[in-house]
């Protein structure tokens, strides 16, 4: 399994092509110490086995679930292979081989042919370049042949234990959330109120979050005691969906909702579905970048 070892000044990476062209650790100098900022196995192959539970991914050319793995697009229904029961999870291309374009000290180019499980034909690149504070990631899915409809967006497992003893906290300005039926939108909006409010850098302490927050304002951010992230995206980016489990805190910035395509459909304006053509490829960026001590 090759791993390719990226660093510039205080912030190392790793990625491993292989695994989904996965971002599968990112350390950040303390310092004589090495932070690890992402829940990733010790063993690197694991991830082939267990794709979706690690470190942080691209999910493209959609993000997050497709109710029942069907859509509908220009009167036409398009069955997707399923992965969360009866739903197709995270894109296809988390679990595909990517192809190292080019690479130095401090960045690096995949790219990955879109397999069968997508009905149209499709490539993606993704770009990944670090910073001495930080690292900014980027995402195109392109097409010559066809039209169809895509989203993306970056799913990380952070670790709830960046300083041990200190629970993190999470900003996601936003006034309204999905309301979801078995982890799908229903179709209504509601507010962010109660454990679902998360615009006053709360601690997610005790709340099992699995929420899609609609058009946050500004950055998305975690902190763990004096460690801060601050996650800034393209404009396309109209997303966020923030999942806590026990052993994690996942804030995922996304270009649409969980089952965008089928929102669409129905008529839910601003679901953040994107047309993809020859020549007008979904372009999305995020740039992460960290501080210590302020």
């Amino acid at each position: 399994m090759e791993i390719l070892e990226l660093s510039r000044g205080r912030t190392r990476a790793a990625v491993i092509p292989e695994a989904g062209g996965r971002l599968h650790q990112l350390s950040i100098r303390d310092g004589d110490a090495w932070l690890p900022l992402l829940r990733a196995p010790a063993d690197p192959r694991r991830a082939l086995a267990d794709p979706t539970g690690w470190s942080c991914y691209v999910m493209a050319p959609w993000p997050n679930r497709i109710d029942g793995g069907r859509f509908t697009f220009e009167g036409r229904l398009y069955e997707l292979p399923a992965k969360d029961g009866s739903h197709a999870l995270h894109g296809r291309t988390l679990f595909q081989p990517w192809t190292v374009e080019s690479r130095s000290a401090a960045a690096c180019r995949l790219s990955v042919e879109i397999d069968a499980g997508w009905p149209f034909r499709a490539s993606a690149v993704q770009e990944i370049t670090l910073r001495d504070d930080g690292i900014d990631q980027r995402v195109e899915i392109h097409t010559a042949h066809n039209r169809f409809p895509a989203g993306t967006g970056w799913h990380p497992w952070f670790r709830r234990d960046v300083r041990p003893g200190v629970e993190p906290r999470l900003l996601v300005d936003a006034d309204r959330v999905y309301e979801t039926h078995e982890m799908i939108p229903t179709g209504w909006l509601k507010p962010a109120t109660g454990d679902l409010d998360l615009r006053g850098y709360p601690a997610p302490g005790g709340r099992r979050l699995d929420t899609c927050y609609r058009h946050p304002r500004g950055d998305l951010r975690v902190r763990w005691g004096d460690v801060e992230l601050t996650m800034r995206s393209s404009a396309n980016v109209t997303h966020a969906v923030v999942y806590t489990p026990p052993y994690a805190v996942c804030v995922e910035p996304q270009t649409a909702a969980i089952d965008a395509f089928n929102l669409d459909a129905q008529g839910i304006e601003g679901a953040g579905t994107i047309i993809v053509r020859p020549r007008r490829p979904l372009v999305a960026w995020t740039r992460w970048r960290w501080t210590i001590g302020r």
